[in-house]
This record gives structure tokens, sequence and C-alpha cells, in this order.
């Protein structure tokens, strides 16, 4: 069994789609810094794994779509979000309790990189789930992010460091409360299709 990690293991998938023939350079650019980063860095020809401090997480993913979306290109970044389970092959759960993940300790810098996403979130095993699905949904209003329900997801909008911001409370307030929480969540910036919801 693995040891127990204070706060719950932590960590995020992602992958870059630069909507351009150039979307070599796009990527490359915008991931370069993950080295520095502190956390554990795992890329290959799908997608980039970060693991570790979930401020620093944050503050990754935010870093590189922003240097993506800098760009001026259409660019979505699909992230999947995993909380208390290694997430190996086989889930290794020390126990079946929360591991609080405590309040951020950074907030996330403003870079006027206005986005639309959708989310949806996954507290595994939680008799309660919908309970905590619909106090997600109800951070979001109340965090001045969400645009509308949607099939399956949730749609946000406004700033990338609002919505992720947002994304994040939702998170961590069910892991507190729940062993095994996920999510998947989609950011799109500059798209043609969606002036009005501004990504």
């Amino acid at each position: 069994m693995a040891a127990p990690v204070p706060g719950g293991f932590f960590g995020a998938r992602f992958s870059l789609y630069p909507l351009t023939d150039g979307f070599v350079p796009v990527i490359l650019r915008a991931i370069e810094g993950l080295a520095s980063s502190g956390l554990e860095v795992q890329t290959d020809d799908v997608s980039t794994f970060l693991g570790g401090d979930r401020d620093a997480v944050f503050g990754a993913l935010a870093e590189s779509f922003t240097a993506a979306a800098r760009t001026g290109v259409h660019v979505v970044m699909p992230v999947l979000l995993s909380h208390g389970c290694p997430g190996e092959e086989v889930c290794e759960m020390p126990d079946d309790q929360p591991h609080p993940p405590g309040a951020a300790k950074r907030k996330l810098a403003r870079a006027g990189v206005r986005v639309s996403a959708q989310w949806s979130l996954y507290p595994l095993g939680d008799p309660a789930y919908m309970t905590r699905i619909e106090e997600a949904i109800a951070r979001g209003k109340s965090d001045r992010v969400h645009v509308a329900g949607r099939h399956f997801v949730s749609h946000l909008a406004g700033d990338l460091a609002d919505v992720l911001t947002s994304v994040r409370g939702s998170f961590d307030a069910a892991c507190e409360r729940v062993g095994h929480v996920t999510a998947h969540l989609v950011i799109s910036a500059n798209s043609p299709s969606t002036a009005g919801h501004g990504g």
C-alpha cells in the first residue's frame, strides 16, 4: 500500500491543442518552464503530467495556457485532475478517509486571458456525490464564472485566473469530504465561435 501523503496525492494531466499549422513552437514555448517548476513532470506524445504541490500545479497550468493563448491562436487545453489516488494502473488507496488539502497559499495572478471552459467533478465513492456537485455549481455562480449547465458539464467563462480559482475551490472543497476526487476540465481561448462567451 502507498504511504499516506499529507493533504492527499494530487496531480494533473493536460494536453495543449493550438489550432494552427505552427502548433509545435506554440506547445514547446508553453511547456518550456515546467522543468524548473519543482514538480514531477512527465511529457509524452499525448500529454504532460504534473505532480506535487497543488499551488505549483495550478500555477503551472495557468502559465502554460497563458503562454499558448497569448500567441492569439485558438488554443484548447483538456485537463484531468486527481486527488487521493496515486493514479497508477492499480489505485492503492492508503485508506478511505479524506486528506484535506488545506487552503491555497498563493493566488493566481490575473493575466488578462479570457477563457471559456467546461468542467465536471467526480467525488468517487461518495454516496452524497450529487450534493458535492451541486456545491460546485453554486460556487461557480457565486464566483461569477458560471455560464450555464450543459449536458455532463458546467460551462464557465471569465479571466483564466478566476476560472481556475473557482474550479480549484470546488475541487478542494470536495477533497475535504471525499478520499478520491477527480475532475475533467477543458479550457478554450481565442475561439472564433464563442463571441460573448469569452473563449
